[in-house]
């Protein structure tokens, strides 16, 4: 029998949780089909899968942002693509190409089907879009074009247990047509601490609170600003590691200065393997106001750091508070910080928590189950 072809489609290219996402399901599956990943610009993502043995394919005009005329020449780009390819299922990431995707593959599909080429189309959403803080014309535009490509696809993935209620709750399809698949890592080389600090060029005697995420404001690190603030005020010994970058650099940049920190937050940049160096923070703050599933925190999970999260998305899936991790409320700096405070003062507790954390992960949220739920759904 021939090998069955996937193409994984994404609309960035720069290196987050959906595209780790893709890689791993790429990584995964290559020995059992013939997998392809493409998405917009060439970031780290492309490097990656070249350096994996999976084929990336550039869409040139495909961008984050809404842009009519951007998007046009992106549809026609994805069904060259697929002419080319001819793939037997197509696996959309994020809600940009899920609209976009959805469309090219409804025009070409009554194509494919002549030359005897059937398509399957998957989509798995990584936290709904319309719940991002946005304009509300923009939040009911997301809202209901997924409602409308949503009859184009044939399953879409939840990777949290919220999303799939979120789904139902806002009817954007019939319930047989949604599957839930918690995200999944395999295991990570983690640097020591020593060797941790030594790379991201930190002192060894500081009390240091990390974040890893790209620069938006769905990741609110604004509110982790504010905190450390806080804390500094208090006159606590405290440093603040922020590894990512995006288009929020500008922003939070002009924040630390006008708050003289300094010498008290360090927006570190991108890093490969950014996860690797998770053993040089002593706590972990997720400060996001929107999550799907984070991939970050099941990291930090299996690294065994104390986790300090929002209570947003997918994340009271990951932390059970005061079991695994603590929870706060999202966009409150002042619970943030009585929360680090805590955690600091609490040597027992950390210590608990990194337990809990670290068997949770081991026994819940590993890649191999991830892959066979999910190649269960593309039949």
């Amino acid at each position: 029998m021939a090998r069955k072809t996937i193409l994984y489609l994404i609309t960035q290219s720069e290196l987050g949780g959906a595209q780790t996402y893709c890689l791993d399901l790429a990584n995964g599956l290559k020995n059992e089909f013939n997998v392809f990943i493409a998405a917009g610009g060439k970031g780290a993502l492309a490097l990656k899968s070249e350096l994996s043995g999976v084929k990336y394919y550039e869409i040139p005009h495909l961008k984050r942002e809404i842009s009519p005329f951007n998007d046009f020449l992106a549809i026609l780009e994805i069904i060259k693509l697929i002419k080319k390819i001819r793939p037997n299922i197509i696996h959309l990431n994020s809600s940009k190409i899920s609209i976009l995707g959805s469309i090219a593959t409804f025009i070409i599909k009554s194509q494919l089907s002549k030359v005897n080429c059937q398509l399957s189309i998957v989509y798995t959403a990584h936290g709904w879009v319309f719940n991002e803080p946005q304009s509300a014309w923009k939040k009911l535009f997301y809202k209901y074009a997924e409602k409308f490509t949503a009859q184009f696809k044939d399953k879409i993935i939840c990777v949290s247990e919220f999303d799939y209620k979120t789904a139902l709750a806002e009817k954007i399809c019939q319930e047989e047509k949604l599957a839930m698949v918690h995200n999944g890592i395999t295991t990570i080389n983690f640097l020591s601490r020593q060797e941790s600090r030594e790379k991201l060029n930190l002192p060894e005697n500081k009390f240091i609170i990390g974040s890893i995420g790209n620069l938006y404001k769905t990741k609110g690190f604004r509110y982790l600003i504010e905190a450390t603030k806080k804390l500094v005020e208090e006159g606590l010994e405290i440093l603040t590691v922020i590894i990512g970058e995006g288009q929020e650099r500008k922003y939070l940049t002009e924040l630390i200065k006008n708050n003289k920190l300094e010498n008290n937050i360090i927006l570190a940049g991108r890093i490969p393997e950014a996860a690797e160096l998770l053993s040089a923070f002593d706590i972990y703050v997720c400060s996001s106001v929107k999550e799907g599933l984070s991939y970050t925190i099941i990291e930090t999970m299996l690294n065994g750091l104390p986790i300090i999260a929002t209570r947003v998305g997918g994340n009271p899936e990951l932390i059970e508070d005061g079991r695994n991790g603590l929870l706060i409320n999202s966009q409150d700096p002042d619970d943030l910080t009585e929360k680090i405070k805590k955690l600091m003062n609490n040597i027992n507790l950390q210590q608990e928590l990194s337990t809990q954390a670290r068997i949770k992960a081991q026994e819940e949220f590993g890649l191999k189950k991830m892959l066979e739920e999910t190649k269960k759904l593309y039949f």
